[in-house]
């Protein structure tokens, strides 16, 4: 184990140790010093979406949809007991995510560190797949995917993401359908597994009130030392325009929601360039349509919007794209005056002064979502993963400047780049 930087930053105020293990793992750690709890965030990228793939040998894979949530569940089994038994009996908080792109694991305690630090590397980094088990937990699967689709702010994203795209894997929710889990066998999760959970892609993020010393060498023994090569991801050919100009169903809802999309034709492949435009298309879409702005006081006083109203930015190496969506009437008339006011925005531009206001409410947004151990941890993780350094956010964000916005404006609402999906209420 050795420790390959220490950097110490200087607006959040904390200081993080990088190190890395003898077979690549990169870890990261973070001293709360007086904090009572202390939490750990175990993570690779790999996602939903990385359903094609090479693997070392040269063989081709491909697996169904909801592949990589339904290993997320297996890991969670473990080999002897479940692993939320075992956290639950060192008394700490424990779950994991499956998105798009990342798989993550992480716990909170407030005593048995170590002991907690020995189940997360464990479970992660030793499974039993087995077709027993994986049919076991396929009912369990079906219901939670079930779920998501019935829930209509769930099922209006992905029904946007098929007309935003034609062949990207986002158009498919991460934990797939329900045909495609029915079609998933161990031998396609033990592929995931191979492929992509090994040492040099996984990335471990601590914080808490410890010895960081201490800390590595109780994890050097612990941590694999498989030399295996990752698998090489495949992804399609995507359009560099939407799908559908709109795309309409109908749903058990007493409204009509709207969805209306703007998509990039590429996304970054660059973390930190990636990180950037997340931040520049954030700050754009609050001067455009945050509570405070001129624009949504208008739309909400026309009756065009109410509180259902909400804007955000999705993106990645391959993807990115503004949603906006909310509840209405009369969904023709919704899409053509949300469009309208992005497009007028755009042209117009924001105010100088309420450029100023809204970096410093996201600098502070920031800053105080870094509080605790668990959120400490659960940042600096989401960073390796972006393959930035921790709290580069910060400095990011310092860095972009009133013209950066007001460019990053005309990019973002490109009427041929626009997209609409709308769940109507059913008869």
């Amino acid at each position: 184990m050795k420790i390959t930087q220490t950097i110490h930053h200087e607006q959040s105020g904390e200081t993080v140790v990088l190190a890395e293990s003898a077979a690549g793992t990169q870890i990261a750690l973070c001293r709360t010093p007086g904090f009572s709890t202390s939490s750990g965030h175990f993570g690779l990228r790999f996602g939903s979406t990385d359903t094609h793939f090479q693997m070392p040998s040269g063989a081709v894979v491909e697996v169904p949809g909801g592949s990589a949530h339904y290993l997320e569940h297996k890991l969670f089994e473990g080999t002897e007991e479940k692993v939320f038994d075992r956290f639950g009996k060192l008394g700490a908080r424990f779950n994991g995510g499956t998105s798009f792109r990342t798989t993550t694991y992480h716990f909170t305690t407030a005593s048995r560190f170590h002991e907690c630090l020995d189940v997360l590397v464990d479970f992660v980094q030793h499974p039993l797949i087995t077709e027993e088990r994986v049919e076991k937990e396929r009912g369990i699967i079906e219901q939670e995917v079930r779920m998501y689709a019935d829930h209509p702010g769930f099922r209006g994203t992905f029904l946007l993401h098929e007309a935003l795209y034609s062949k990207h894997g986002i158009r498919v929710e991460p934990g797939g359908t329900v045909e495609d889990v029915r079609s998933i066998h161990a031998q396609h999760l033990q592929d995931c597994y191979d492929g992509f959970y090994r040492p040099r892609a996984m990335r471990l993020a601590l914080a808490g009130d410890f010895d960081v010393e201490e800390v590595l060498a109780y994890l050097e023994p612990r941590l694999d030392l498989d030399p295996t090569p990752l698998a090489t991801k495949l992804y399609p050919s995507e359009p560099s325009c939407p799908a559908a100009e709109w795309l309409e169903e109908k749903f058990p809802v007493t409204r009509p929601h709207v969805w209306i999309g703007w998509r990039a034709e590429t996304g970054v492949a660059d973390g930190r360039e990636r990180l950037r435009t997340r931040l520049l298309s954030s700050l754009v879409l609050d001067l455009a349509f945050d509570m405070a702005s001129d624009t949504h006081a208008d739309l909400y006083q026309r009756g065009v919007i109410d509180d259902s109203f909400g804007c955000h930015w999705s993106g990645d190496s391959d993807w990115g794209h503004v949603i906006a969506s909310g509840l209405c009437d009369d969904p023709k008339t919704f899409v053509t005056e949300i469009r309208a006011a992005a497009e007028a925005f755009a042209h117009k531009g924001p105010a100088l002064a309420d450029f100023e206001r809204l970096k410093r409410a996201a600098w502070g947004g920031l800053i105080s979502g870094l509080q605790t151990p668990t959120a400490l941890a659960g940042s600096i993780l989401s960073s390796l993963l972006g393959e930035v350094p921790p709290f580069l956010m910060l400095d990011v964000l310092g860095e972009i400047t009133f013209e950066d916005v007001r460019a990053r404006a005309t990019e973002l609402f490109q009427p041929q780049q626009s997209a609409v999906a709308v769940l109507m209420p059913s008869e």
